[in-house]
């Protein structure tokens, strides 16, 4: 391989753990994201190049696409602020997606492109059988979850070659957080999410797994992380040392579910962090911070 990995939201939470793990790998890698973003510990680097600009700029998204081996596609508007417009969301979700198509296809169809879906584009799944497979079909209850829907649909829809899909699980980040009000679920409802750490190795792995074609696979967890709310929720106020009495779920179910994440497990390799090793990180950042 000759060009560099291009990362889009590179400046990002997970962007920066991808810059970090290319640059090991001694990949050349070039970061595409807005120029107000903090770019702070990535500037000035061997072998790591900064493009400031927006998604919603064709013409800068195709200088920032010209050369590259594989475009890493996490530029998005996430939920909560996705449900705010969908206009503004879909311009950005829908619309900076089928700039990254329409600059690949000019400049090289057979490069990857791995694109960050979601698998609440499944829907409320909770009255079936679980696990849920990518062949299930795909009913948005939200705007992100339909921005993606419309993502998949144009990657799908163009003559790029060399394309794979993430459907990616609720993230699960091991950190200090105030609970969510309400839950995303109900109490009683399968839940299955994943390890930030363990998608960022889904996505490393995804530049260069071997393979072509069009591949949607479901990111998840796996079966450690295969629970119900009530688990997840009891496990958080545990860990903070509140009363889960104080949590509220939803009345009506979410899209989380359990998911069959054998195929993205057996070509990605990348569920490393089990739930109980989430657990045990959560209680050492409480520990670190009562120590303070």
């Amino acid at each position: 391989m000759s060009g560099p990995v291009l990362i889009t939201g590179g400046a990002g939470s997970v962007g920066r753990q991808l810059v970090e793990m290319f640059a090991e790998a001694s990949r050349a890698i070039r970061i595409f994201d807005l120029p107000m973003m903090d770019f702070s510990g990535l500037e000035d680097r061997d072998g790591i190049e900064i493009v400031r600009g927006d998604i919603t700029d064709a013409d800068g998204v195709h200088k920032a696409v010209e050369g590259a081996d594989a475009v890493l596609h996490l530029a998005a508007i996430l939920p909560p602020n996705s449900e705010r417009n969908r206009d503004v969301t879909f311009n950005v979700n829908v619309g900076g997606t089928q700039n990254i198509i329409t600059a690949m296809e000019r400049s090289d169809p057979d490069a990857r492109l791995v694109f960050t879906s979601s698998i609440s584009t499944y829907g409320d799944t909770s009255a079936e059988e679980p696990p849920v497979t990518t062949a299930h079909p795909q009913s948005a209850i939200d705007i992100y979850a339909d921005s993606k829907i419309e993502g998949e649909k144009l990657i799908r829809e163009s003559s790029l070659n060399n394309t794979i899909s993430l459907r990616i699980a609720g993230i699960a980040v091991p950190a200090f957080l105030e609970p969510p009000d309400p839950w995303p679920f109900m109490e009683n409802q399968r839940v299955e999410m994943v390890h930030r750490d363990d998608v960022a190795d889904a996505l490393f792995a995804s530049a260069d797994a071997a393979g072509e074609g069009r591949r949607v696979f479901n990111i998840g967890g796996g079966p450690t992380w295969q629970l119900h709310g009530c688990d997840y929720v009891k496990d958080f106020f545990d860990v903070m040392g509140a009363p889960v009495e104080m949590a509220t779920y939803r009345d009506t179910p979410g899209w989380m579910d359990w998911y069959d994440t054998a195929e993205s497990q057996k070509v990605l390799g990348y569920q490393n962090r089990s739930y109980q090793h989430y657990i045990g990180e959560m209680q050492a950042i409480i520990q670190a911070m009562m120590e303070e």
